[in-house]
């Protein structure tokens, strides 16, 4: 046995936590405002507990909100399936040698779940029954949906793809979903869009949160399906119930369920709001509208929430890990050898500045590993500075990552800029007319290939002695 626990859904997932004293209760917080303040007081603190808010302001008792769930190693752990860890590199390397060795297990479906305990449709549906913070105080509205599941079907392949996006109140019946336009939700729906047909869509708010990992921060390959790769991820196949007015696929065991359809030429205005990158960058503007048909949800659900706030938090620390072994693992599968790790660091929210080690086999090896690593499909996305660095630096120690670029760079031979690649709206950097594409800095912080055997050697004790004397006198400096 490995010590993995199994456990189906958000409820039993929340059960586990709970026994070991790693939820905090809050009752009785606004929505608007404290619900966001808390969150930011929880989210930044490193391995802190989760906190489940509930008797929240103007909502009915037992419509509960989550946050920093995976705010732990321990919590991740339990989520990744990988039982206990000692910490967080052990964490890292687990799920490294796990995500290589990943067996995609397609979901199974089913008649029944928890999620269908209640339901409503038509002239029913109200979303104000559920609690919907201001997460920020400068926010353009109400937001449903941070930690949740969006649940599209490409029109000509038949692929489901599970993306998270941030879901906006507009109404009774109405929301607004802001996507990206690097991200396969976008493309999906803009299929529908552009033949001005309806775009179905089903989005989950209480998730496993294994499956709003999936949707966030795997960085599962274009025209796979997320459902398969948390049931490798679990061992078992993920159940899921065919959406009684879309017919897509949704999570049985999902604590609420919203389906409906994009309609082609009717938006609303959404945001501002408050974003990963720390700031306001994207403003607002119109978005097309969600129109809900029908709700089923659990008895007294549970919303995750997952909102951005300035890093590091929850989200950074989670993509941190997440994020890297995609980027070593898309490295390896472009053929790129000798790739000794990769990290995207909590600084950039685990996506602006990845650092990859190599041991350099020859020349051009290391420009070679900055322009995929900055054009594989986890680093296109906002991935703008990439540094390369010697095998003999830690790629997760950002000081030894800085250390070497300042003492093994020369800015006028290994500092390289791409320009017009993928843009962001949430890039603050960016002149807001001009956010479809932006520049990408390489820096090269390797030994110079051609005369590395000649560079200075560095100062310090080698393993053996460290070790040696760590197991001597170390007692004394902890």
């Amino acid at each position: 046995m490995d010590g993995t626990i199994r456990y189906a859904g958000l409820r039993q997932w929340l059960e586990i936590v709970q026994s070991w004293g790693e939820v905090v209760r809050i009752d009785g917080a606004h929505w608007d405002g404290e619900i966001g303040a808390l969150s930011q007081l929880a989210r930044r603190r490193r391995r802190g507990p989760a906190v489940l808010f509930d008797r929240i302001v103007d909502c009915p008792p037992g419509h509960r909100i989550l946050i920093n769930a995976l705010g732990s190693a321990r919590r991740l752990a339990l989520t990744l399936g990988l039982g206990e860890v000692a910490g967080e590199r052990e964490l890292m390397q687990r799920w490294k040698e796990k995500w290589r060795g990943i067996e995609t297990i397609p979901p199974r479906q089913v008649k029944n779940g928890p999620v269908l305990e209640n339901g409503f449709s038509g002239a029913e549906v109200d979303l104000a029954r559920f609690p919907a913070p201001r997460w920020h105080e400068h926010d353009g509205g109400r937001y449903l949906g941070t930690g949740c599941v969006v649940i599209l079907r490409d029109p000509e392949t038949g692929w489901v793809n599970l993306g998270t996006y941030r879901i906006q109140c507009q109404g009774k019946n109405r929301l607004t979903c802001f996507i990206g336009s690097t991200h396969h939700g976008f493309t999906i729906r803009q299929k529908y869009l552009s033949r001005r047909e309806r775009c179905p869509v089903a989005i989950a708010l209480g998730p496993d949160p294994l499956l709003f990992l999936a949707a966030s921060a795997l960085g599962v390959p274009p025209n796979h399906c997320e459902y398969d790769y948390a049931g490798g991820i679990k061992g078992e196949p993920v159940p899921v119930l065919s959406g009684e007015i879309t017919g897509l696929p949704i999570p049985s065991e999902a604590e609420v369920v919203m389906e409906g359809f994009f309609l082609p030429e009717q938006k609303a205005r959404e945001g501002p709001f408050g974003e990963f990158t720390g700031y306001y960058a994207s403003g607002s503007r119109e978005e097309t509208i969600v129109e809900v048909e029908g709700v089923c949800h659990r008895s007294e659900p549970i919303l995750l929430g997952s909102p951005p706030i300035q890093p590091p938090n929850e989200s950074t620390f989670t993509n941190a890990i997440l994020r890297s072994a995609s980027v070593e693992q898309e490295l390896a599968a472009a053929g790129v050898p000798d790739v000794r790790g990769a990290w995207c660091h909590e600084v950039g929210a685990g996506r602006m500045l990845i650092a990859v080690a190599i041991q350099q086999r020859y020349p051009g090896h290391a420009k070679q590993v900055l322009t995929m690593a900055t054009s594989c499909y986890t680093g296109v996305q906002s991935g703008k500075i990439v540094i390369v660095v010697d095998e003999d630096v830690d790629v997760s120690n950002l000081e030894e990552v800085m250390w070497v670029a300042c003492t093994r760079m020369d800015p006028e031979r290994d500092v390289e800029v791409l320009r017009r690649f993928p843009g962001s709206l949430l890039d603050p950097s960016l002149e807001p007319e001009k956010k479809h594409h932006n520049s990408r800095l390489l820096i090269d912080a390797t030994r110079p290939y051609e005369w590395r055997e000649k560079f200075a050697a560095t100062v310090g004790v080698s393993e053996d002695v460290m070790t040696r004397v760590k197991n001597k006198w170390g007692a004394l400096l902890k």
